[in-house]
């Protein structure tokens, strides 16, 4: 009977023990499911957070490529213009400033017609017909000559209609009859119509010195 008895209690335990047994393998592969998707859930959260980080830096790249692009962007523009203005001033100054009788200056306005609007061509303070109140001609009369010697232009601004406004310095030395020629440098303030590829205004402002050669 007591041989009964313990073998009885002995498969009791033998029971019990399998089932605490079960139910911790249960806990552990649950717990093991649990680690297993929070691990997952972890990947794929830092994999967000890594698109996201990727995202901004390629964000912060691009606004400082545009910065810079823009930057690049404004110093070619300039230089363009600074290239631009320099060229056709001279060209204008080259034909303004060289004659020797009164041909030669009155077809002055006709060799710059192609790089100045009509408002230039037409202003009586640049082209005048060299006459007197008598209606002779003052730069054959008085045997008046002048050349070209060179001239600086600096570029002041542009504006969104791409005008470009500047100041030129520019150098000639004229002469009457027989006296020596004089050197001189007149100031003017101009601005250059990119589009036309045309200077649309011309203002001379003053004078810095005058030397006689």
């Amino acid at each position: 009977m007591g041989k009964k008895i313990f073998s009885v209690i002995g498969l009791i335990v033998i029971i019990v023990s399998l089932i605490c047994l079960g139910t911790f393998k249960l806990q552990q592969i649950q717990y093991n499911k649990e680690t297993a998707n929070v691990k997952q859930m972890l990947n794929q959260r830092k994999k967000v957070l890594k698109e996201r980080q990727k995202i901004a830096r390629q964000s912060v790249l691009n606004e400082n490529l545009v910065s810079s692009n823009k930057t690049k962007s404004e110093n070619t523009q300039a230089y363009e213009a600074s290239q631009d203005l320099q060229a056709i001033t001279k060209k204008f100054f080259i034909e303004y400033f060289t004659y020797d009788s009164q041909n030669s200056y009155i077809k002055r306005k006709n060799r710059v017609h192609g790089i100045a609007t009509s408002s230039v061509l037409n202003d009586k303070k640049l082209f005048n017909n060299g006459l007197d109140k008598t209606g002779h001609s003052i730069i054959d009369a008085e045997h008046l000559a002048s050349v070209y010697d060179g001239s600086n232009a600096y570029v002041s601004g542009i504006d969104q209609n791409q005008i470009v406004s500047g100041i030129v310095e520019v150098s000639y030395s004229s002469r009457k009859g027989s006296h020596s020629s004089s050197k001189t440098t007149d100031i003017y303030l101009v601005k250059f119509d990119s589009n036309q590829r045309k200077l649309i205004q011309i203002q001379r402002i003053g004078t810095i010195g005058t030397v006689v050669n």
